[in-house]
């Protein structure tokens, strides 16, 4: 199957990759096949709820490369900020959908929490590793405490796998607002070693049509959040 393109934007949206490459012929389909390293920031309020969750992402140098194909830079080697810009907007746009819903979960005691559209932070590229990053903050539509005994949970992950999203090793997790000072945070990642072990066959042959579906969330690190206001 070949690869399609947004034409106006010139870039190749996240989403649509990931649908791309959901449905060609791939043997061991289930293999990510974009990387993403990841940063979050969670703002707090000042009565410690938790307001909005701003998400970094670097990506590898494949998919970097192939989002600013066609830009041209400028005298100083630079690409040009508003078609780094346009990358950012259009993957916002495409992973707005319900669907991939921006890869994000936030859950507090078994309920899913919701959030409104992402706001644009950012977008930037590093001419030395090549790689591309964007920021963008997801408000949470009503900010809830993150208590001991209701903690928010977020996990952030391609439900496809095709693209894999890890937090970075230094420096992950950043809090924000006035309410910070009260709450911790801590990162669960699964052993990814010995969830492929225990995967069927049809996980590396790529004959199971439904092994797509959700199945990142097996590789999806838990971030959880606690308050304990004073």
């Amino acid at each position: 199957m070949k690869w399609t393109r947004q034409i106006k934007a010139r870039v190749f949206p996240l989403a649509l990759f990931a649908c791309v490459l959901c449905v060609s012929a791939l043997p061991a389909a289930a293999h990510p096949h974009v990387f993403l390293d990841m940063k979050a920031d969670l703002g707090l309020t000042a009565d410690h709820k938790l307001n909005t969750l701003t998400i970094t992402w670097e990506f590898d140098e494949f998919y970097s490369a192939f989002a600013v194909e066609g830009f041209k830079k400028d005298a100083a080697g630079h690409y040009k900020q508003s078609d780094l810009d346009a990358i950012l907007k259009i993957n916002l746009d495409n992973l707005k959908d319900d669907e991939w819903h921006y890869f994000t979960n936030i859950n507090q005691s078994g309920k899913a929490l919701t959030f409104g559209d992402a706001k644009p932070v950012g977008a930037s590229f590093d001419n030395k590793t090549g790689r591309l990053t964007i920021s963008f903050t997801l408000p949470l539509t009503t900010p809830v405490i993150p208590t001991k005994a209701s903690p928010v949970l977020i996990q952030i992950y391609d439900p496809t796998y095709y693209i894999s999203v890890e937090f970075v090793k230094k420096n992950p997790l950043t809090l924000s607002g006035e309410g910070h000072d009260a709450c911790t945070t801590s990162i669960n990642v699964p052993d990814a070693e010995k969830i492929w072990s225990t995967l069927p066959k049809s996980a590396f042959t790529g004959g199971d049509v439904n092994v797509g579906a959700g199945f990142g969330s097996n590789f999806a690190s838990t971030l959880t959040l606690i308050c304990s206001p004073g």
